[in-house]
Formats: C-alpha cells, sequence, structure tokens
C-alpha cells in the first residue's frame, strides 16, 4: 500500500455482494468504543484482512460516523483495545485528550491543528514526539498494530528513561536508533503482528516487555508530495500477552561506519553491501529495508555454508517499504527480480551457525534516477551524505526482529553480488 492513500475496501473485490452493511457485521459496529479482539471479524463477508478487516484494530471510520477531517488518512484511526486487554498511544493534535475528546464525538481538535502537527506541501522534516502509556505496572505483549497518516517516511517509536509525556515535538534526536527501547514502528501507514487472525502455533512464548508508565518517543521523518497539507497523526494498539517466556529481540543492521563516512559523488552508481554473522541458531521474525529515493534495489540474502545465496528481503518502491514476517500464517509475496517486484520466502526461518546475512543498497545517484523520482539533481545536492532527507541524504539499513538471539553487527563487504542484488 502506497504511504500516499488510505484503504478503499469498498473497492475490494471480496467485498460483500449487499447493500445492507449491516447483514456482513459480526459485531455491532456504530458507537463501538474499543476494538474488541477475538476472532469474529468486524466483516464476516470478507476474509480477514491485518488492515482493512480486523478485530484487534477495527477503524474509527467504521464506528465512529463522526469521524471525518479534512486531512488524509482517516481510514488509519483506530479504536483501541479495551482496557484490561492492552493500551493504544500515539500521536495526535489534541494530545492526551484525543480518545476522551473524539470518542464522544467531539473533531474540534482536527479543525485548526497547531502548526507543529500540519505539513505543507513541498516540506520535509525530521522530528521527535514526546507522549507516554498509561499503565500502572510494567506489560508484556505480542500483538501490535501501528498506523500512521500517509506522509510519514519511517516512525521510529522507543521507550526512554526521562522523556516526559508532554504531547509535543521536539528536536529529532535520533529516537530509538541507538538509545531506547524499541516499540513497533512502521515504514508505511499500516504495519501489524502477525499478519494473520490465529497466532502461528511456532510464536508461543513471544513477548515483548512495557515498562510502568514509560515516557515514548516517536521519531518521525515526514516530507508532502500531496499538493495539499497533511496531518501529522499516529496510533499504536498493543495487547498484553500472558504467555511470554521466549523475548523478541531486535534486528539492527545498522553500520557506524556507513553514518559516519558515506559520500557518493554525483552521478554516480555505488552498492552498500553488508553482512551479518550467524553465530547461533536463530529463528528469524520480521524484516524490512530502510533507504531513501536514490536506491533503486534494497535486497537482503542469505549465504549457505555451501555458497549458495537464497533471497531473504527483497524491495524496489522507497515510497512503500514492506515489513515481511517469516511464519506458518503469513503468504509473502514470491520474490521476483527478473520484473522487479518485491517479495520474500514465506513459512518459518531459522538461521544457523556458518550461515551468512547479507544486504546491499543498490544505489543510482545520477540525473536519470532524479528524472524517475522527480527529485533535484545530483549535481545540484552535491555528495550524497548519510542522513534523513529523502532526496539529500541517503542511508542501507536492515531492521527486523528475531526470537531471543540476534545477528551480529553489520561488516562492510567487497564480495561479490548475486545478479539480483546488482541491478
Amino acid at each position: 500500500m502506497n504511504p500516499g492513500t488510505s484503504p478503499t475496501p469498498s473497492t475490494d473485490p471480496a467485498a460483500p455482494a449487499t447493500n445492507d452493511p449491516k447483514a456482513c457485521q459480526g459485531f455491532p459496529l456504530e458507537g463501538l468504543m474499543y476494538s474488541p479482539g477475538g476472532d469474529v471479524l468486524p466483516n464476516t463477508c470478507m476474509p480477514y484482512h491485518p488492515t482493512l478487516n480486523n478485530p484487534y484494530a477495527v477503524r474509527c471510520s467504521e464506528a465512529w460516523p463522526w469521524y471525518k477531517t479534512k486531512f488524509a488518512g482517516d481510514d488509519f484511526c483506530i479504536l483501541p483495545p479495551a482496557p484490561g486487554k492492552g493500551l493504544q498511544y500515539g500521536v495526535h493534535p489534541q494530545g492526551a485528550q484525543w480518545y476522551a475528546q473524539v470518542s464522544k464525538g467531539d473533531m474540534s481538535g482536527y479543525d485548526s491543528p497547531n502548526n507543529d502537527f500540519l505539513m505543507e506541501d513541498g516540506e520535509e522534516e525530521v522530528r521527535n514526539y514526546q507522549t507516554g502509556a498509561a499503565n500502572a505496572e510494567p506489560a508484556n505483549y505480542y500483538r501490535s498494530y501501528a498506523r500512521m497518516r500517509p506522509g510519514s517516511h519511517h516512525m521510529i517509536v522507543s521507550t526512554e528513561a526521562g522523556i516526559q509525556p508532554t504531547e509535543t515535538w521536539t528536536a529529532d534526536m535520533g529516537g530509538g536508533l541507538a538509545n531506547g527501547t524499541g516499540l513497533p514502528g512502521s515504514q508505511r501507514p499500516d504495519e501489524n503482528t502477525p499478519k494473520s487472525l490465529a497466532k502461528p502455533v511456532e510464536d508461543k512464548g513471544l513477548y515483548a516487555p512495557l515498562p510502568a508508565m514509560p515516557g515514548i518517543v516517536f521519531n518521525m521523518h515526514h516530507f508532502n508530495a500531496s499538493g495539499k497539507p497533511i496531518l501529522k497523526e499516529a496510533w499504536t494498539n498493543l495487547w498484553f500477552e500472558e504467555d511470554a517466556t521466549i523475548p523478541i529481540v531486535p534486528v539492527r543492521g545498522l553500520s557506524p561506519q556507513q553514518a559516519i563516512t558515506l559520500n557518493i559523488q554525483p552521478n554516480t552508481t555505488q552498492d552498500l553491501h553488508y553482512t551479518m554473522a550467524v553465530n547461533q541458531p536463530t529463528r528469524l521474525l520480521t524484516l524490512f529495508g530502510h533507504r531513501h529515493a536514490w536506491t533503486t534495489n534494497f535486497s537482503a540474502w542469505l549465504e549457505n555454508t555451501d555458497g549458495s545465496t537464497e533471497i531473504l528481503y527483497q524491495s524496489y518502491d522507497w515510497l512503500d517499504e514492506p515489513t515481511y514476517r517469516y511464519d506458518s500464517e503469513t503468504q509473502n509475496a514470491v520474490p521476483a527480480p527478473a520484473v522487479r517486484t518485491d517479495g520474500a520466502p514465506s513459512g518459518l526461518r531459522t538461521l544457523q551457525p556458518g550461515q551468512t546475512v547479507h544486504f546491499n543498497c543498490h544505489i543510482e545517484f545520477t540525473d536519470a534516477r532524479a528524472e524517475t523520482e522527480m527529485a533535484p539533481s545530483p549535481e545540484s545536492i552535491g555528495p550524497l551524505r548519510f542522513a534523513n532527507e529523502a532526496f539529500t541524504g541517503e542511508m542501507c539499513i536492515l531492521f527486523g526482529t528475531s526470537a531471543a538471539v540476534s545477528l551480529g553487527a553489520p561488516q562492510q563487504s567487497n564480495a561479490p553480488l548475486p545478479d539480483f542484488a546488482a541491478k
């Protein structure tokens, strides 16, 4: 789903053939205050869809007839879990009063939002938003559903000591890249764990911790190419988990050397190739590749002990960077380098010592690429550095999660690239 679009279930080929929307309701939607969870779908005439038809993330627009704003992305607003089942935190022009006001039909907070929440056409920024969660005791969670309005290239979220829930925007201080405890984030308006209604059997015991009353930082990179103002807003549902025996840990494929030394000259092509060692049996849970406009191909692959390779993750569209999940329920798109479509293998991925994870960003800092992406010319930018800006900076990071143990730190590699990664 492109970050500039909203879900449109009315055009889905699986939409129900009925003029009575209530005929397919699995539970009453109008006036619903919380996402109920469970295995009954909001729309029983459609298959489960993690964004469009999900009892753990019921859309505000389906429950609240009054939920309409002048900004793109209303369909990404989701109702929080019922009290005691989980919690919701987010970024809102109403601050901590968002739910209390909007759930009662008070939409006045969207009429004239503070300028800090608005992005005019052509603007770009990276800033942090400080908020918090209201759980009085430490908690564990497994299911998570992250949403943001169109216009954000990333949403990196973390709990950080000393952060106060001021509900204000501050300067970009990194937020989750190198400090704090990571919380679910996103590179697109919708991100879901798991991606299936049923919990995969092999996920038994998986959990991530949430400290009591945490301060939370959203690090958000926004750029607006929509032609009209956009609103900076986000929602995250965490569902509490009692079966908590196997911690979910991050995969952080960010080379400090890249951040310090990246220097790509105008009208050149360069590959940023890294390896990460597998030191003990490691079950991969998710992977996603973060980059900007000049990267035409982000590939991650596994090198086996016999030298053979297999794709783990491949993505070509920097505006719609997917997160792929590896379990027995999720069916990922099949990688197809010949026709340049995104994909990843499906099923469990447990890596073994002796195997090596590679990832590469194929960067084309050229006039031809600038024309394709409607970007400034490379000569007008000068050397391309490690930076958050979509067109004047670049980065190549492999993020993800694994069960209990993670991969080794990324090391730069000069080894030959497989064909699928080098063009």
